[in-house]
């Protein structure tokens, strides 16, 4: 038995752990295989505290499993969503950026099981390691678990995130995400896109050369020649992404 002392304390720290395991289970890398559950549970845990430390932490109600309780609960698990739904868009401008080359340079085929993340061109692995390096050296992960540990003061509970201005944030994240995927990848894209129709119009042309034989290991050398040279737009271009989805996050959340 408890002592009486320590059970609103248990009941506080579990209501608000709600929200920060909700955002940190599903944030890329994070809610996959890699990282047991334990520590995802401890590191929800430790971002719980410094929230009651604060002063900032909601109200629990009094009652768990009555009705206001599963929809406190449901509100605090959707909150914590919505935050994580934000830097998987920006992760999804890598993917999508590289599911792209990948098939225009030919490398389809060649698939990346991770375990953070469903299985992909191995083009796709490498953006998605780049993003994680350019959120990490920016301390992008700092400003997310401040926006989220804010977000207890600006938004209590989940009421405010049914506005409509809100709502019709959150479904623009996607066509944000493909426009920025598509940016991203045009450098890459536009030079493999001019070197596929030269082999066309030469194939045209002259078909006796046979030149859609050297067509594929021509376009992976270009696409190989070209990806280095491109590395610093595809960075700005990831970067970009990261700080949209971190501002986008903020307006979300506070207002």
């Amino acid at each position: 038995m408890l002592p009486p002392a320590i059970e609103p304390f248990l009941l506080a720290l579990l209501f608000t752990s709600l929200r920060t395991g909700a955002a940190l289970t599903f944030l890329p890398a994070l809610g996959g295989q890699l990282i047991p559950v334990r520590v995802r549970i401890g590191l929800a845990g430790a971002v719980s505290w410094l929230v009651i430390g604060s002063g900032h932490a909601p109200t629990p109600p009094t009652d768990l499993l009555s009705l206001p309780g599963f929809a406190a609960i449901a509100g605090e698990l959707l909150i914590g969503l919505a935050a994580a739904l934000s830097l998987h868009a920006a992760f999804a401008v890598a993917l999508a950026a590289g599911d792209w080359l990948a098939q225009s340079m030919g490398l389809g085929f060649a698939q990346l099981v991770d375990p953070t993340m469903p299985q992909a061109p191995i083009l796709s692995g490498l953006f998605a390691m780049l993003m994680w390096a350019l959120l990490l050296t920016g301390g992008g992960h700092l400003v997310f678990l401040d926006i989220l540990i804010r977000s207890y003061a600006a938004m209590p509970n989940a009421a405010a995130l049914f506005e409509p201005g809100r709502l019709s944030a959150v479904t623009a994240w996607g066509g944000y995400a493909f426009a920025s995927a598509f940016i991203a990848a045009l450098p890459v894209g536009a030079t493999l896109l001019m070197v596929n129709l030269a082999i066309g119009v030469a194939a045209r042309s002259a078909p006796q050369l046979n030149l859609f034989s050297i067509g594929f290991p021509l376009m992976l050398l270009i696409g190989l020649i070209a990806l280095p040279l491109a590395l610093p737009a595809l960075a700005a271009s990831f970067q970009g992404a990261l700080t949209a989805s971190q501002s986008r996050l903020a307006d979300l959340l506070l207002g």
